[in-house]
């Protein structure tokens, strides 16, 4: 045999386990997101059948655990650390602030490699400015950089009705808290919804009643801006 025949042969013998080598991690790829996709659908079907996220949780959290394990997908992270988000806000409403913060601080730290991971993931940055809002409560110590996050979601997510209804309202709150540049945006998207989805103002009033009540600070604050409030004003009533 030539020495070119030869080393044609070792060529094609290479490449055939080369083929080979890639197939198996290709299948590996395969079972693990498999596996990963049957823990979360567990989770689902536990979650419906728990009767508090207290008494759940040890199951739950182990569920969505072996899921990221397996195949750490966004939608993995995202209801992992939106577990440990519901942990926090139970323990916040009937537990202790140590164990709230606990469990805040697992929510951080799986919602932050969520977005490391997929830096477009609004969600993610979503519930971390609900996490930092509700660290210390009710001092709002991290308030500032919980309206961070919720600016960030709204920017990669900016026709997102639900955390615009929630981040607006919140934002219009927060209102002697915010700097120019907040105010600014509030404003901003406040009249872009002026003109495509009114709809949406009536929304954020019955939110603003859920939350404070009155609505007499809503008209004060819409009464700032003399170009908007005219057409704000009736969402106010």
């Amino acid at each position: 045999m030539s020495a070119a025949a030869r080393a044609g042969k070792w060529a094609r013998w290479i490449a055939a386990v080369a083929a080979g080598a890639g197939l198996v991690v290709l299948m590996a790829f395969a079972a693990r997101d498999y596996i990963g996709a049957r823990y979360y659908e567990a989770y689902h079907t536990a979650r419906e059948n728990v009767r508090s996220i207290q008494s759940g949780l040890p199951e739950l959290e182990g569920l969505l655990r072996q899921a990221v394990r397996f195949a750490p997908r966004r939608a993995y992270l995202e209801a992992l650390g939106s577990l440990y988000l519901d942990a926090a806000l139970a323990e916040n409403q009937y537990g202790s602030p140590e164990k709230r913060d606990a469990f805040l601080d697992k929510a951080r730290d799986v919602l932050l490699r969520e977005i490391r991971k997929y830096p477009a993931a609004a969600y993610g940055y979503y519930n971390l400015g609900r996490v930092f809002m509700l660290y210390n409560y009710p001092l709002l110590t991290y308030a500032t950089k919980g309206r961070e996050y919720y600016r960030k979601a709204l920017a990669l997510e900016p026709a997102d009705e639900f955390m615009n209804v929630n981040v607006l309202t919140l934002m219009l709150g927060h209102w002697g808290r915010l700097g120019a540049e907040e105010k600014a945006d509030v404003w901003r998207r406040l009249g872009d919804t002026l003109d495509h989805n009114e709809e949406f103002l009536r929304k954020v009033r019955g939110l603003w009643k859920q939350s404070y009540g009155n609505l007499d600070r809503l008209r004060e604050i819409y009464a700032e801006n003399p170009d908007l409030a005219p057409r704000l004003n009736k969402y106010a009533d």
